[in-house]
């Protein structure tokens, strides 16, 4: 059935693209999220920089708004008139266009093959996508895809998807979501995304959709990121001059907590969390932008099981109507972003975020007061370094408290069992290197992680503040907590990848890759994911060389770096 749908696809691409269509690039002017990948973003990053009064810190992007992705693109289309040769190298696969409207669909894929130093050997991942999305008139957007999945990962991610498992599942697939068994020792997963992007007019969009969000500059977020699965989210954007303002509402589950009838047998799925987020982006000079951010995680532990109306205000300051509600309606955070523009092509970022804290404590760092929750993150970029075009280095450092982002059982600020911010969860710093070079339709990119994170100890049930799945509550004492307490690690990772750049239309590309890892622990690092007891998976502690090759759209970011 799958091969005549295919088939049938195949046939009408072959008829429809007899047509003339109306420019190549039609999403470039639509109200469409551009797919967030880190490499794919630093091809035009330098640009949103230096444009006026742009907003870089809500990603995905509309394509809109990309400011220099069409003198990007253009130079890199192949002279190509037979119909293979501009659908592989050109253009998308169906591509349909009139008066007011125009549609795409894509089937493309992600496949690679690795060799490792670990008893695992080889490695293999087989991602089939469906992806159409389209305009209706100059106003209405609208995307979906289809990812389908069956992967043999190296020993470190195969084990990191295991340590993470979920009682109703084999693993759990960073970003992805939960597998069941395949072949015995594989995973086999599948997500949908989707949304509807409408702009009533030039200041305002609205989205209503399934996928993920980011805020912020840097290759880590410690507001909001994309390492945990999709979820439903209502996003409105306005901007207006020099400030752009955004809220955002996510529907969310948490696999720690099941609406289960243990008496019957019966499991109703995973229970509801929800977030409301509001971001306000201030370009205070050409060079000079502030942001205002304020989060909060609610549940539906109340009658009606249903999000709070109240959050759906989108001016309201959540932090006071957390306190109204109640001490344990809610976990709020609150956080202030910058960034400044030195020279043409350098950036400077951070972002600080404040989670419970005392302030007659705050400034006594010596008491190790538990609820001193914060997070930082400082970092810079630079583009054509050393003026050399094309280059791209980047240099970012993260710091997270114990217990920031831990809270009372489904408030914890996760989504399906993942962090919504730093893959780390708490009690770590990290350094971040990155240095990306392109040259027409070739790049590399190379990538080194270097951090250490206390983790929480293999039968001890005391909380140590690095698991944000633990309730901040099962701590030892109030004070005395010290950065980086519990069992600490260290952890290296350097990723590097040559790729081919096959359809700018896609972003379908060859690519080769090779990642080093080192994980070094006092004692072994067990389940981190609901409770620290071992359920007989550790965290491989062999220093991992992997060797992969193969074929990606760059449709969203791949993690490997924990």
């Amino acid at each position: 059935m799958n091969k005549i749908v295919v088939y049938g696809l195949l046939l009408m691409a072959s008829i429809l693209n007899a047509q003339e269509i109306d420019g190549l690039f039609p999403e470039h002017k639509s109200q469409l999220r551009m797919p967030f990948n880190h490499a794919s973003y630093s091809v035009f990053e330098q640009g949103m920089y230096q444009a006026e009064n742009t907003h870089t810190s809500l990603k995905p992007y509309l394509y809109r708004n990309a400011v220099g992705i069409q003198n990007y693109k253009a130079p890199l289309l192949k002279d190509k008139t037979s119909w293979w040769g501009r659908k592989l190298w050109n253009e998308h696969l169906v591509a349909i266009s009139g008066t007011d409207y125009w549609f795409h669909l894509d089937v493309l894929l992600d496949v690679d093959g690795g060799i490792d130093n670990t008893e695992v050997g080889t490695t293999s991942n087989n991602t089939r996508i469906l992806k159409m999305e389209g305009q209706i008139g100059s106003q209405l957007s609208y995307s979906a895809s289809v990812f389908e999945s069956q992967s043999f990962f190296t020993q470190f991610i195969n084990e990191y998807v295991k340590i993470n498992q979920p009682e109703d599942a084999y693993g759990l697939i960073p970003g992805r979501g939960k597998s069941k068994l395949f072949q015995n020792k594989g995973h086999d997963y599948g997500i949908s995304t989707g949304y509807l992007s409408y702009s009533p007019n030039k200041l305002i969009n609205l989205q209503f959709g399934h996928g993920q969000n980011f805020i912020g500059d840097g290759y880590r977020s410690l507001f909001l990121s994309d390492v945990s699965a999709p979820n439903t989210y209502l996003k409105v954007t306005t901007t207006m001059g020099k400030v752009q303002y955004t809220n955002l509402c996510m529907w969310m589950k948490d696999f720690n907590y099941s609406i289960d009838d243990v008496q019957q047998g019966l499991n109703y799925g995973h229970k509801r969390k929800y977030g409301t987020f509001h971001h306000l982006s201030w370009n205070v000079t050409s060079k000079f932008n502030l942001g205002l951010f304020e989060g909060l995680i609610v549940d539906n532990s109340g009658g009606s099981g249903a999000f709070p109306a109240e959050y759906f205000n989108p001016i309201i300051f959540y932090k006071n109507l957390e306190f109204a509600n109640g001490e344990d309606s809610g976990n709020g955070v609150v956080g202030v972003d910058a960034k400044y523009r030195f020279g043409e092509n350098n950036i400077f970022y951070g972002q600080f975020l404040l989670d419970d804290f005392k302030i007659s404590e705050f400034f006594n760092n010596q008491n190790g007061y538990w609820a001193n929750k914060h997070a930082i993150q400082i970092g810079v970029k630079s583009f054509d370094a050393f003026h050399v075009k094309g280059l791209q280095l980047q240099a970012e450092f993260n710091k997270v408290t114990p217990f920031t982002y831990a809270h009372e059982e489904q408030h914890h600020y996760s989504n399906f069992g993942q962090s919504l911010a730093h893959l780390w969860g708490g009690n770590f710093w990290e350094t971040v290197l990155i240095a990306r070079y392109r040259k027409k339709r070739w790049a590399a990119q190379g990538k080194l992680v270097y951090g250490t994170k206390g983790f929480d100890i293999d039968g001890d049930l005391t909380s140590y503040g690095g698991n944000i799945l633990i309730s901040a509550s099962d701590r030892n004492a109030d004070y005395d907590q010290r950065f980086l307490q519990g069992n600490q690690a260290v952890i290296l990772n350097i990723d590097t990848e040559l790729s081919y750049l096959v359809n700018p239309s896609t972003g379908f590309k060859l690519f080769t890759g090779v990642l080093m890892r080192n994980f070094t622990s006092e004692l072994p690092i067990t389940r981190i994911g609901i409770k620290p007891e071992s359920i007989g998976y550790t965290f491989n502690t062999e220093n991992t060389r992997w060797f992969v090759f193969g074929v990606k759209a760059d449709l969203f970011n791949h993690y490997r770096d924990y």
